[in-house]
């Protein structure tokens, strides 16, 4: 090894360091009396809190953002939301990429035609379709959201512009900032806010290999259809999108359904409102977790059971190479089907028409294993500083690890120890499980031997 190649740095040490002095910069520039609306220098630490919060697409915040900080302050602070969510994104992407180069020529052919609609040989091609994709997005959601707000609320035009921009641009990358002190409370019977946000979150969740497929998918549909040719069947659907896009509907259905029946007759959150607007809510509360932050109605004031479901589909998250976090829906789609190989005594596990290999089936083991390490240790940290209980903890945590930024009300008064460890939580649970996932993926240690098996007893 050359002394050049000695210094090369691992592309996940550099996204890393990359944030962090996004996290610093943010920091420093909230600091300042014209970001904060006390027009004074000081709040470092409520600063800090909100920059890993901007820039991990979180939302989590331990003061009142729409008041707390000024127009200034919240253009920081949606660019460092931007730069998260589209760094991240950029990152696994051309992560993967770079992992299918170092691996032979049958591997990087089945990696190929695993990713469709990715260039794969051309990575600023690929940065421009996701910057292009990312941003078309976010222009049709904020132009709705305008024309609603300017429209139906009688906003100013420019006021409407901003908040319509502002809100799109959060719901898409999953960060859950508003300038609204309760959220979308207050358009809790609004489908024209409400139904936008949430589609732009499911978008943002999905993962943008998953969106190029369905765009290439789509396109060569009505192709087929306008010279009659045959419309690929479902067998070839990339194994990834059929994960995500299964999952997603099932996850949104259940979440759906659990939070509108438990929910249903509290008169302190939906208990009040329609029949339509209980749907709506109960399926917005379904969508946020995913892992966008906006709440419709008072988390505080739900019920615990409300919370712990909620808790399951933070932990879950979105798809890979998305704007969301969570442990990701592939990972937990991939401990689904080893646990139903085991119930069925099979040796295989098999998805659908594929196997799976067991080197993914032991990378989605180990990150779940280390995330739930993560949220437990944190869970039992924060309980012995605080008076909280534990069900308000374990939300806050999951929350933080999920980078999705719903909370019950008690970010802000909890001790400084806390807000730290939620501050780690937040960094650990964006950066943290891609580079434990690059780490696995790149290390594959051949063994020219195996030692005798023993089985110990299990259960």
């Amino acid at each position: 090894m050359t002394k050049k190649q000695s210094k090369r740095i691992h592309p996940a040490r550099a996204v890393v360091r990359v944030f962090a002095l996004a996290i610093l910069a943010g920091t420093l520039i909230l600091s300042l009396p014209i970001s904060r609306t006390a027009n004074n220098f000081g709040g470092y630490l409520e600063a800090a809190f909100t920059s890993v919060s901007a820039v991990c697409v979180t939302g989590l915040s331990t003061v009142d953002v729409s008041t707390y900080f000024t127009p200034f302050g919240h253009l920081v602070i949606l660019l460092m939301i931007k730069l998260g969510g589209f760094g991240i994104v950029t990152f696994a992407v051309l992560l993967g990429i770079l992992l299918a180069r170092r691996v032979g020529l049958n591997s990087r052919m089945v990696g190929s035609a695993e990713t469709p609609g990715l260039d794969q040989g051309n990575p600023k091609r690929l940065i421009l379709k996701i910057l292009i994709a990312s941003s078309s997005f976010e222009f049709i959601i904020a132009s709705v959201l305008t024309l609603r707000l300017w429209l139906g609320h009688g906003y100013a035009l420019p006021d409407a512009i901003w908040y319509g921009t502002f809100h799109s641009i959060s719901a898409f990358n999953n960060a859950g900032f508003s300038l609204y002190r309760d959220s979308l409370m207050g358009f809790a019977a609004d489908p024209w806010m409400l139904m936008p946000l949430n589609f732009a979150v499911i978008l943002g969740g999905l993962g943008f290999p998953v969106l190029f497929e369905l765009g290439r998918r789509i396109i060569g549909r009505v192709r087929a259809s306008q010279v009659g040719g045959v419309i690929e069947s479902a067998l070839h659907w990339t194994l990834s999108t059929r994960l995500v896009l299964w999952s997603t509907l099932t996850l949104l259905a259940f979440g759906t359904l659990y939070v509108g029946v438990i929910e249903w007759t509290n008169p302190a959150t939906i208990g009040g409102l329609d029949f339509g607007s209980k749907i709506m809510n109960a399926f917005t509360a379904s969508v946020q977790p995913r892992t966008a932050g906006f709440n419709s109605f008072d988390l505080g004031r739900a019920y615990p059971a409300t919370l712990m479901g909620i808790d399951v589909l933070m932990f879950i998250g979105g798809g890979s190479a998305s704007t969301a976090g969570g442990i990701k829906i592939g990972t937990a789609a991939v401990l689904l089907f080893i646990v139903w190989t085991e119930i069925r005594g099979e040796t295989a596990v098999n998805v659908g028409s594929r196997r799976l290999p067991r080197s993914i089936q032991r990378q989605a083991l180990t990150i779940i294993s280390l995330a739930s390490l993560a949220v437990i240790s944190a869970t039992i940290l924060i309980s012995l500083t605080s008076s909280f209980s534990t069900d308000q903890i374990f939300f806050e945590v999951v929350s933080a690890f999920g980078t999705v930024g719903l909370s019950t009300g008690i970010t802000a008064q909890m001790p400084v120890f806390g807000q730290v460890i939620l501050m780690a939580l937040m960094f650990g649970g964006r950066l943290g499980l891609v580079a434990v996932a690059t780490a696995l993926a790149v290390r594959q240690t051949k063994v020219h031997f195996e030692y005798p098996k023993e089985r110990p007893l299990i259960g």
